[in-house]
């Protein structure tokens, strides 16, 4: 009897060992088959999460804003140079769009993309102390995780220069209205009284028309030669350079065009060397003495004062005529800009020496400003300097 209470317990602990074992090995198994499972979720996940790292590099690298939301318009994904347009922390995926931004025209154009509409608009930011033209495009973009994607394109550059070539046209054509209406006329004069005309009226109509295409090659000139100026296209040609002899020099040129208006000059100061092309030079100057001439006043001085420092040559050119306000100053040296358009007619000139003066001195790393007060004159102060890292055809002698 104990001998089979014995057996049994014996068959009974080796059949539950039997089926441990089997369990065991089992567990093993599915643990093997686990460890497989994870290892390649693992590496699927790895392979996303560099495919993604990859993406987001992209976007990163794009000059344009990127912002996609999902449904419940959270942020899905946004790019670098979207937190740089708004000012925002890049961590901003997962967060409602209403967290992020606060531009209107964002949310009625993701609401329009969400409801299957693509849509453009154009609306202003300001990041600090900038402001920036921003061009926003949206669209629908059915996925799982993605509902709609808006790219934002900085057009605050590409207004600026359409604004230029805007006032360049309007200024342009300002400017040869005059000559080819007074050429036209005298044309027209002609043609109406041909054989009728008088020696001295056909004179007239002749001189005109010889003064308004002197007008015209002037214009066009200058407009070349500012192109060119500021195309980098000038190489500057620099020697010593005394500013006194400069200064003297363009008196002399200047005498006949003085005393038309009565205008006497006034020179004071000693020599001041400086490291520069003279020919440049003088037609910087050249500019400066024409601008103060005519708009000095007649029976007026110009007085020019030469002042030699330890690191640079200054010149004042100091007219006495109705004088700039402060907030035409920087204005005067764009090109075309007349402070009194009333009175551009009857002040000759292209409007660009101005201009062409301004880019001449910056070209040898010197620096024009103007002083002036209404009813006090101006005063153009240049200031070049003795040394110069301007690269320079030739660099020897002095003039």
């Amino acid at each position: 009897m104990i001998v089979l209470i014995v057996i049994s317990v014996l068959l009974l602990v080796g059949t539950i060992t039997w089926l441990f074992m089997r369990r065991l090995r089992s567990l093993e198994a599915e643990l093997e088959d686990n460890e497989r499972r994870r290892q390649f979720l693992a590496a699927r996940l790895e392979v996303l999460e560099r495919q993604h790292a990859t993406d987001m590099q992209m976007l990163n690298g794009l000059g344009e804003g990127v912002l996609a939301v999902g449904r419940d318009q959270r942020i899905a994904i946004a790019n670098r140079r979207f937190a740089e347009l708004f000012g925002v922390s890049e961590a901003a995926v997962g967060k409602p769009l209403s967290e992020v931004v606060r531009v209107s025209q964002i949310f009625e154009a993701f609401d329009g993309a969400l409801a299957g509409q693509e849509s453009i608009e154009r609306f202003s930011v300001r990041s600090g102390v900038v402001e920036r033209k921003i061009e926003m495009r949206a669209l629908p973009l059915p996925s799982e995780e993605i509902a709609a994607v808006a790219l934002f394109i900085d057009v605050t550059k590409i207004e600026r220069l359409e604004q230029i070539r805007r006032n360049f046209i309007s200024d342009f054509s300002h400017e040869v209205r005059t000559p080819l209406a007074g050429i036209r006329s005298a044309v027209e004069t002609f043609e109406s009284g041909a054989g009728r005309l008088s020696a001295d009226d056909d004179h007239q109509l002749r001189r005109i028309m010889a003064r308004q295409l002197r007008r015209l090659e002037r214009l066009v000139d200058d407009l070349s030669e500012l192109s060119r100026i500021e195309a980098g296209d000038l190489s500057l040609n620099l020697r010593s350079v005394d500013l006194r002899r400069i200064i003297d020099e363009l008196c002399e040129d200047f005498a006949d065009q003085a005393a038309q208006h009565r205008v006497r000059f006034v020179v004071r100061g000693d020599r001041a060397v400086v490291r520069a092309d003279s020919v440049r030079i003088q037609q910087a100057f050249s500019n400066l003495f024409d601008n103060a001439i005519k708009h000095g006043g007649d029976e007026k001085e110009v007085a020019v004062e030469i002042i030699d420092e330890p690191d640079a040559g200054v010149v004042r050119v100091t007219d006495q005529g109705e004088g700039i306000a402060r907030s035409e100053r920087e204005k005067v040296f764009r090109r075309f800009y007349r402070i009194d358009k009333s009175r551009s007619q009857d002040v000759p000139g292209s409007g660009l020496g101005l201009a062409i003066a301004k880019h001449l001195i910056l070209q040898h790393q010197g620096s024009i400003d103007v002083e002036s007060e209404p009813g006090k004159g101006a005063t153009f102060i240049v200031r070049l300097p003795k040394r110069s890292s301007v690269p320079a055809g030739h660099d020897e002698g002095s003039t």
